[in-house]
């Protein structure tokens, strides 16, 4: 069975994508702090997880190392 490609609709750029207005400083800004206070949730999720574990990896590693 094939499947004609031309048929398929496609999704048309709407006018409001098209078309790009400035960002004022202060937008631009705004979106400069969110994107850097998006990353900082994201890094301190990650140590959240990472340190605890690197703690108990380190604590086994010495007390089986120490003897």
């Amino acid at each position: 069975m094939a499947i004609d490609v031309l048929s398929v609709p496609g999704r048309e750029p709407s006018a409001a994508s098209a078309v790009h207005e400035p960002l004022s400083v202060d937008e631009r800004w705004a979106a400069w702090l969110a994107k850097g206070a998006a990353h900082d949730r994201v890094i301190r999720r990650r140590l959240a997880i990472a340190a605890p574990l690197v703690i108990v990896v380190a604590l086994i590693l010495y007390a089986l190392l120490a003897r």
